[in-house]
């Protein structure tokens, strides 16, 4: 039979009448719909359509090959509750849903008993002024929610992962024909020059290194190389600062020369390539502004007006590579072109790429390509490469990442015709890697599938396997959020992936092998090596103890004060009687009122069938005679076969001790000998003995 063709396919036909229209809400919301992978799309084919099946062929796998990854630094001294209980990076973002939560749990509160609660608009607010005190009267419900936002740690800060840390914090540049890495690492921004030891593997010379304190918690590093120095920028949340990185006597200098301050959060900071006096910043609130690095003045300021309404208040602002008056904003919603010369609270350009996404996906970071004209823009579930040249139709290509939370980071390097596009999320272990090639017409094509390098954690899985590696705390520790990622190109133009955590960890590994590499191969077999070292390393920290931890915290101030009051004193009466009864202690009469109703069936075992009762007002020696009374005095007569057949019984040990636990000649209450005499009148049947009688004959 004749092989049916793609396009008259009914696989075909009917994925192309669904997929007309973008995908319902009620999908995008119940299914993970980020997992689903696809084709890589090109806004101009070399092929017409009716050679579809042509150019589906020529979609391949990564051409190339990755190593595992392996550590590059010292571990981090954290303690070890961070390593399953909180994440630095993800703290923030942890807080707001608690606060959420429990602003919705009020919600819910007043809308089911909306009528009984008192509804109060904000005009009907009188408020007093009394000894320099503003007090109003307010219902509780009002004053309880006040009290919940008054708890918000960020209200400029709403989303599902924390985009402060959108760019990275870490950077790489190559300074003196060096490859010099600067990172945070336990409170501190350190500048290291790293080593290409081997054709793999590299090594951080730290007594070349330079340090300086940090400030805060550092979300993103941009750097402007000069001819004899570099300029580092900081991102900071609430200010920014410059450092300037240089070489004296064959080492590292590193210098925090400037402080920029702000009342409002930066979320966005950038360093111009061609003028190196000037950068821009970005908050919350859409204030760009141009600043001059020698005088410490603005040069421009504006408040970019929003067209649309969006999720949350993240925006990004870069430089254009080409041009230092142009700045590019990008928000959740497009990408604005700004030019500085004039007032820029209106963009120049705007592309807006929502055409191509679902109505779930939204835009979340911003790199710059090889082509002056062109961006790479990441969204919620796609790469998307837009053109300004073309701002109606400004996608070009569109990549799948499959990643379950938004890019934070990505970077761009090229090789040859090449470029490397890696992107990572928050999540550890979502990392793409994307292979765009360009044209001599410089029409870019991508026929290579988006490719997930290997984690640090399968490096720990591999070794554990091999018997290496057995601290049970690496695991916690790999799986910490990402938050900074760098490329790096050595000689052989071999390019290198470098990733950081929430606790300082770096890890690293190669992109582009090009041969196979299994687990038993030696690249990988070092990779072994290292991170077994560096986990004995981590086993002899002794800062990394679990510390005392309270699940809850009441509010002590009241006790504290009882307890420290001198005048307090416990009011007693003397002449009180205790009348308190346990509720355990029961009289007998009632207890004898209670009938057992699984009496019977449990004592048929032992073939007990009646109970004889007792006077309840009988005296302790009346109760013994009646049950002497109630006993058969004549004894069973008992034939010579069924007396050989009696087995004689054997006092072990076990039974003479547990014979003698009671002695009842020392019991003095009547009450408790009744207990340990028979209440029942039982009867011994002669059937055991001939039954055992004919088994033995």
């Amino acid at each position: 039979m004749e092989k049916q063709s793609i396009l008259t396919s009914k696989s075909y036909q009917r994925a192309k009448t669904n997929l007309q229209d973008k995908l319902k809400l009620a999908f995008l919301k119940h299914y993970p719909h980020y997992l689903v992978p696809g084709y890589n799309l090109h806004s101009t084919f070399p092929a017409a359509d009716s050679e579809l099946e042509n150019v589906i062929e020529q979609y391949q796998e990564y051409p190339y090959h990755c190593d595992l990854p392996k550590p590059l630094l010292p571990p981090a001294k954290v303690p070890r509750n961070m390593l399953n209980e909180e994440d630095p990076a993800l703290e923030l973002v942890t807080l707001k849903n608690y606060v959420n939560s429990d602003i919705e749990r009020m919600k819910h509160y007043y809308l089911k008993h909306e009528k009984e609660l008192k509804l109060i608009h904000k005009k009907d607010i009188k408020w007093n002024h009394t000894k320099g005190e503003i007090t109003a009267k307010i219902p509780k419900y009002v004053a309880d929610i006040a009290k919940i936002i008054d708890k918000d740690p960020d209200p400029c800060f709403e989303g599902v992962y924390n985009w402060y840390y959108t760019g990275g914090s870490i950077d790489c540049v190559q300074l003196y024909n060096k490859n010099i890495l600067l990172f945070p690492f336990m409170g501190e921004l350190v500048s290291v020059p790293l080593d290409n030891i081997e054709d793999f593997l590299w090594k951080p010379l730290f007594e070349k290194a330079a340090k300086c304190e940090l400030s805060g918690t550092l979300y993103e590093l941009k750097h402007n190389v000069n001819v004899d120095a570099c300029m580092f920028l900081g991102r900071y949340k609430r200010h920014c600062n410059f450092y300037t990185l240089s070489e004296r006597d064959n080492k590292c200098k590193l210098t925090d020369v400037h402080t920029q301050t702000s009342k409002t959060p930066y979320i966005g900071a950038d360093l111009s390539p061609i003028n190196a006096n000037q950068y821009c910043l970005v908050n919350v609130e859409r204030c760009v502004t141009l600043w001059d690095i020698v005088k410490m003045k603005p040069i421009n300021c504006n408040t970019v007006m929003q067209a649309t309404v969006l999720d949350d208040s993240w925006s990004s602002i870069k430089f254009q590579s080409a041009d230092p008056n142009i700045l590019l904003l990008v928000d959740r919603c497009c990408l604005h072109y700004l030019d500085v010369r004039v007032p820029f609270d209106q963009p120049a350009l705007t592309m807006c790429p929502k055409f191509y996404l679902e109505k779930c996906e939204h835009l979340s970071i911003d790199v710059a390509s090889r082509n002056n004209f062109c961006r790479y823009i990441g969204t919620y579930h796609s790469m998307l490469m837009c053109d300004s040249r073309s701002p109606q139709q400004c996608v070009q290509q569109k990549w799948t990442h499959q990643f379950k939370s938004p890019p934070l980071t990505s970077s761009v390097i090229a090789r040859d015709d090449k470029e490397f596009v890696v992107l990572s999320s928050q999540i550890a272990g979502e990392t793409t890697v994307i292979v765009n090639t360009w044209t001599d017409n410089e029409i870019p094509q991508s026929y290579n599938f988006p490719y997930t390098p290997p984690h640090i954690k399968e490096t720990l899985n591999e070794s554990q396997i091999q018997g290496m590696c057995l601290n049970p705390y690496l695991r916690d520790r790999f799986e910490l959020s990402n938050t900074g990622s760098s490329l790096i190109k050595n000689d052989t133009q071999n390019i290198f992936l470098f990733l950081q955590n929430s606790i300082g960890d770096i890890y690293y590994q190669c992109l582009t092998h090009d041969i196979a590499l299994d687990k038993y191969s030696p690249i990988n077999g070092k990779s072994y090596c290292i991170l077994n070292a560096w986990q004995n390393a981590v086993s002899i920290e002794t800062d990394a103890i679990a510390p005392l931890t309270m699940s809850s915290k009441s509010n002590m101030h009241y006790p504290f004060k009882s307890f420290t009051n001198k005048k307090l004193r416990l009011k007693h009466k003397h002449d009180s009687v205790d009348c308190f009864e346990p509720s355990w202690k029961q009289s007998l009469e009632k207890l004898n009122t209670y009938m057992d109703i699984l009496a019977p069936e449990l004592l048929a075992v032992w073939e007990i069938y009646e109970e004889v009762p007792l006077p309840l007002t009988a005296a302790p020696h009346q109760k013994v005679l009646n049950w002497l009374e109630s006993a058969d005095t004549k004894a069973p007569i008992l034939s010579q076969e069924e007396i050989e057949n009696v087995s004689t019984p054997i006092n072990t040990q076990e039974l003479i001790s547990v014979s003698q636990e009671v002695d009842i000649s020392y019991l003095d209450d009547s009450n408790a000998l009744q207990d340990l005499l028979p209440k029942v009148k039982t009867t011994r049947s002669t059937k055991r003995g001939s039954v055992r009688k004919r088994q033995r004959v």
